[in-house]
This record gives structure tokens, C-alpha cells and sequence, in this order.
């Protein structure tokens, strides 16, 4: 089993949720990592940047074989690897107080890569993309 941080499409309700995680009752309890959160370009789903918002998402923990197809999903090929979309890095995550409550996984989007940078679009103020797709 691993333990995750999601923030967009792999929450509860979202569609990547229900592909993915329902079946196996992942969920653990929310939280927020620091970072800012941005719309893509001709995408349905977000992005997570470097910064020093709380962007709120949930903890889920889940069987290796789901999140090992997740990863391809997200296009993680690997650390470091240029090609992949969003990379996998240990982050601090917080409780609703901003204290630390542990250290995850959370996919930030690769800018390191031109064509993905090229996809960035505007801020979620909002901080929440569940709460942004339902406006």
C-alpha cells in the first residue's frame, strides 16, 4: 500500500477517483500542501506549481498495482525524467491548523519540460479544484 496527496481529478466525487481509488476505499483524510494551483490549457485537470498557497486536497492509500497505473496516467515515467508531465515529489502536508501531518507524494507539474510549460494557464484562487469545477 502507498499513501498519496491528490488535489484535482483523483479526489473523491472526481473522475479519475472513481476510475482508480473508489473500489478500494483509499480514502484517509484531507489536508493541503503548499504550492499554487493553475488551470491547463485544453485540459481537464490541474496543475500543481511550486509556491506557498494551501492547496487543499486529500490523503488516500492505496494498493501498489493501482498507484503504479496512476503514475502512467499522470505521465511519470520516473524521477527526474524530463518527459514526464507531473513529477512525484515528498512534500509536507498540513491539517486545516498548518501543522505538518505528514510527508507524501504529490504530483507537481514538470515545467521543465517547454511543451508542458507552454500548457500553463490562469491561478485557481480558490485554492480547490473540486470547488472551482463547481462554480
Amino acid at each position: 500500500m502507498k499513501k498519496m496527496f491528490v488535489y484535482g481529478t483523483l479526489r473523491v466525487g472526481m473522475y479519475n477517483y472513481d476510475k482508480y481509488y473508489k473500489a478500494h476505499d483509499t480514502f484517509r483524510g484531507n489536508g493541503y500542501v503548499k504550492g499554487q494551483l493553475h488551470t491547463l490549457k485544453g485540459k481537464v485537470y490541474p496543475a500543481l506549481t511550486e509556491g506557498d498557497e494551501m492547496i487543499l486536497g486529500e490523503i488516500h492509500e492505496v494498493p501498489d498495482s493501482v498507484q503504479d497505473a496512476v503514475d502512467l496516467m499522470e505521465n511519470f515515467f520516473g524521477d527526474g525524467k524530463p518527459e514526464n508531465e507531473y513529477d512525484k515529489i515528498i512534500s509536507d502536508i498540513y491539517d486545516s491548523k498548518g501543522n505538518i501531518v505528514d510527508h507524501l507524494p504529490v504530483y507537481f507539474y514538470n515545467l521543465r519540460n517547454p511543451k508542458n510549460a507552454a500548457l500553463l494557464g490562469d491561478v485557481i484562487a480558490c485554492n480547490d479544484y473540486v470547488a472551482y469545477i463547481k462554480q
